[in-house]
């Protein structure tokens, strides 16, 4: 503890303290002539233990939030990541009738994919994006009601039809273009200016050709994030005019039945702190051997904190009052860097209890938004590098309630069902001398 100052307590500001009261953690504090030589303090308790776990949420959904993430990832921290996405381009919307735009004169040029990167990436951008263009070999379906999830799967062909491998600039927003096989455009574009059968509305289109999976190779070093909500990844068919002179044109397949397009994030866990001991493990404590725990939402990982400790202070014979309490992460030095290794940005806090259901968000002073927090950058040594977040009300609802000993809560970076990112935050545990994370209470205490 430490005490940052001693105000006299005289008996013309007795009435101060009945105001007080209603919300003091002890009733019995007697106020009146006979207390004349008490005195009141503010001081700081930072020593409440802070019991920090990883919990790895079975399967989550992945499907309907308009997003693509591709590539492969190995971290010591969380495993290794292998992301890949499955969409149905859908039938091109012909502004004129198809004898006008595709006349007999015309001719078939390429049949091309265009990826624009979404400029979110994790990993290391220094080494080729590598991956293979799959056709599938059915149409996806729901895995649950109208939910497809990160383990979900869908057949593919058994040979890919086209591949990429270059250095990526997502910064940049460098379109990725990816030659699809001629005879795949030929066949599109005789049987568009045919009014062939299988082009006749968008579900026989889809019949005939059900969609594609991207697939990263063995040689990733990162995955990208592509946003399909402005059409940035589609199928173009190039085509010209021959008469009366040439003419460049072309017609977009873009993703359609948004509903069915997924993810599929798989994690090898092997060799890290999150490998199963036995089956139906999900939550992983932070120990004196691994005084760390992790949040990497978008693979399904959970930081979590509770207090079981708590309400030991009101065995302070003093307490009077919760003036503020905050609860500060502490990432580990080394786990992060500005480039391939970012730190998850923004966190939000969610409660939590035993059941490890994830509840209401907790919100700020106002009470009126979500706490949403950036990481502080300590530049100079990174030891100070932290998450600080107001958890007043949320300590003061424990404190006022037996039994609390298992609500806690969970540190996110977005919810699960929503996540578009991979980005892995280590944060130190009440066992790490170096990067504690700490709940900081300041209470008004009588003497």
């Amino acid at each position: 503890m430490r005490i940052h100052k001693r105000v006299p307590f005289i008996v013309t500001y007795c009435f101060l303290f009945i105001s007080l009261l209603s919300s003091c953690y002890k009733k019995d504090i007697q106020v009146g002539s006979d207390q004349a030589e008490s005195h009141t303090r503010i001081i700081t308790v930072d020593t409440v233990s802070v019991v920090l776990s990883s919990y790895v949420v079975d399967s989550f959904i992945t499907n309907g939030n308009n997003w693509a993430i591709i590539g492969q990832y190995s971290d010591a921290y969380a495993g290794k990541t292998t992301a890949s996405t499955f969409f149905q381009p859908g039938l091109p919307a012909l502004s004129e009738d198809v004898t006008t735009l595709l006349p007999p004169s015309a001719r078939f040029d390429s049949l091309m994919l265009y990826m624009r990167p979404s400029g979110y990436y994790y990993g290391d951008t220094t080494k080729p994006f590598d991956i293979a263009v799959y056709e599938l070999a059915a149409q996806p379906d729901y895995t649950y009601l109208t939910y497809l999830y990160n383990n979900s799967n869908v057949a593919i062909k058994k040979s890919w039809i086209s591949s990429y491998s270059q250095k990526m600039r997502p910064s940049l927003k460098d379109s990725l273009k990816i030659r699809l096989p001629d005879n795949y455009g030929q066949d599109f574009y005789d049987k568009i200016q045919a009014k062939s059968n299988q082009v006749i509305n968008e579900t026989s289109f889809l019949d005939y050709f059900r969609g594609l999976s991207i697939q990263p190779n063995a040689g990733n070093a990162a995955v990208y994030g592509f946003n399909l909500a402005d059409s940035s990844v589609r199928m173009r068919l190039h085509y010209h005019l021959t008469i009366p002179y040439h003419v460049d044109k072309y017609l977009d397949f873009i993703i359609t039945r948004t509903g069915y397009q997924f993810n599929r994030i798989m994690t090898d866990r092997t060799g890290t702190t999150l490998q199963k001991t036995f089956a139906e493990q999900r939550e992983f404590f932070a120990n004196s051997t691994n005084p760390f725990s992790i949040s990497q939402t978008g693979t399904g990982v959970y930081l979590k904190a509770k207090f079981p400790s708590l309400r030991d202070v009101l065995k302070i014979n003093e307490v009077v009052r919760l003036m503020n309490a905050k609860l500060v992460l502490k990432p580990i030095k080394g786990t992060y860097d500005y480039y391939g290794n970012k730190l998850p940005s923004p966190l939000m806090l969610r409660v939590t209890d035993a059941s490890n259901v994830a509840g209401s968000q907790l919100l700020d002073t106002t009470g009126q938004a979500v706490q949403y927090r950036v990481p502080s950058i300590d530049d100079v040594y990174g030891i100070n590098t932290n998450y600080t977040f107001d958890v007043t009300s949320y300590v003061g609802a424990l404190l006022n309630t037996s039994g609390t000993a298992e609500r806690a809560l969970f540190i996110l970076q977005e919810d699960v069902g929503a996540a578009k990112q991979i980005t892995r935050g280590v944060f130190g545990s009440r066992q790490n001398d170096n990067y504690q994370t700490k709940l900081v209470l300041n209470l008004l205490t009588i003497d």
